[in-house]
């Protein structure tokens, strides 16, 4: 007997802007577990641009915490 199966619906890339969130909250996270001020002239040290940083700097930012909370509820 022959059977159809329909195939899984597929899901999109992820956006290129949450690529940029991600890399921008990990290295604040990187930078405030150092010990270092996190500022826009510190973060294009880092090689984000200025206009990124204000772009994408709030939602980073609220990433970033997110993370560090999460990864200090672990340890404990």
């Amino acid at each position: 007997m022959i059977q159809y199966q329909t195939a899984p619906i597929a899901k999109p890339a992820p956006l290129c802007t949450q690529s940029i969130i991600g890399k921008l909250a990990d290295t604040m996270l990187e930078m405030a577990f150092s010990g270092q001020n996190v500022t826009p002239e510190t973060l294009e040290s880092y090689g984000f641009s200025k206009d990124v940083v204000e772009r994408y700097g709030a939602r980073a930012t609220a990433l970033a915490r997110r993370r560090s909370i999460r990864r200090i509820e672990r340890y404990i």
